[in-house]
């Protein structure tokens, strides 16, 4: 093959090339289209461009940065949007918001479409930019005399600064404010309070219960265990007097617990705190009490009933003025412990 031939291809496949690509690009349509033809000064209006094209090609959009032509300013360029029309072809479409500042009529040239190596170019476009007319009857309500007057150019007004506006302008970093010194603030009493080893938050206390409620309960309880009925004298006694003295150093507040018997009952002579007939009760539930704890001594069931009512009964007789008293001791039994 000579070389005169291969040129002879070479250009006959060129030709074929530009054969080729200029009939895919006759397929191809593209336009540009007005919303309006005609606008008042500083309206905006809309510009769509559109091409239709078979599904498998790319052309691609003029791009503008703020200006369309001078005189046409762009203020938005929407997303490209798609649409199909068969199985072959599909429409794809970009909106342009424009507006013009001129009384004038513009004529937009042509916009220029890429595909691969060629250019496509739609229509041209003419808008018309009008000042804004007044009707007659928004005329007649203007002094005409006025209208041909020309006026100086107001200074700004000064206006105070209101603490509304300067809440509405800072009041996100006016919180963040108050929310780091609540923080410091938080942080500081934790560990003030950490190293005093208090707790961070101190709840309210719980009401003293008043000491005859917890003795009576206690003795309640005393009762329905059976103690002595289950031959555990010594046991029943030491729960007895312990009821006792926890009530004692809760009433009279004073130490009960590190006393003999007759100690604590010199006590509470010499303190004047309860009668000589409240004293001989205590007395005998302590005397039968150390007896049977200390000299194995077994009383009967009947000494041991009557030590859990004179424990009620010195109880009931010792409640603090005006406090409630329960399950109080019937008549004949307070006779009885008399006796």
């Amino acid at each position: 093959m000579n070389f005169k031939y291969k040129i002879f291809l070479l250009f006959l496949a060129l030709i074929g090339t530009f054969s080729f690509q200029n009939a895919q690009a006759q397929n191809i349509r593209v336009s540009a289209k007005l919303d309006t033809l005609a606008i008042s000064l500083g309206d905006q209006v809309w510009i769509t461009l559109s091409a239709e094209q078979p599904k498998n090609e790319k052309v691609l959009f003029p791009v503008f940065k703020d200006k369309i032509i001078e005189g046409i300013d762009l203020l938005e360029t929407a997303k490209i949007d798609t649409q199909v029309i068969d199985n072959q072809k599909i429409r794809v479409s970009q909106k342009l918001l424009i507006t013009a500042f001129e009384d004038s009529i513009f004529s937009i040239p042509p916009f220029a479409f890429i595909h691969k190596l060629d250019s496509l170019f739609s229509n041209s476009l003419t808008l018309k930019v009008n000042y804004a007319r007044l009707d007659s009857t928004t005329l007649a309500k203007i002094d005409t005399a006025q209208q041909l007057k020309i006026f100086d150019v107001k200074a700004p007004i000064n206006t105070p600064w209101t603490f509304k506006e300067f809440l509405q302008l800072y009041y996100i970093y006016i919180l963040i404010f108050i929310g780091v010194v609540l923080i410091v603030v938080l942080l500081v009493i934790y560990l003030k309070r950490r190293k005093l080893n208090q707790p961070f938050i101190k709840l309210p206390e719980k009401p003293k219960e008043p000491a005859h409620i917890t003795a009576l309960r206690a003795l309640d309880e005393l009762k329905a265990k059976k103690l002595w009925q289950a031959e555990k004298v010594k046991l029943y006694y030491t729960e007895l007097t312990e009821i006792l003295r926890a009530y004692i150093e809760d009433r009279f507040s004073m130490s009960t617990f590190e006393q003999t018997s007759h100690e604590l009952l010199e006590s509470l002579k010499h303190s004047g705190k309860l009668e000589k007939e409240l004293l001989n009760t205590l007395k005998l539930v302590l005397g039968y009490a150390d007896l049977a704890k200390f000299a194995k001594y077994n009383p009967l069931p009947d000494e041991n009933d009557l030590c859990l009512k004179n424990a009620y009964y010195f109880v009931q007789k010792t409640t603090v003025v005006g406090a409630v008293q329960i399950d109080k001791v019937p008549d004949n039994q307070e006779k009885e412990n008399q006796e």
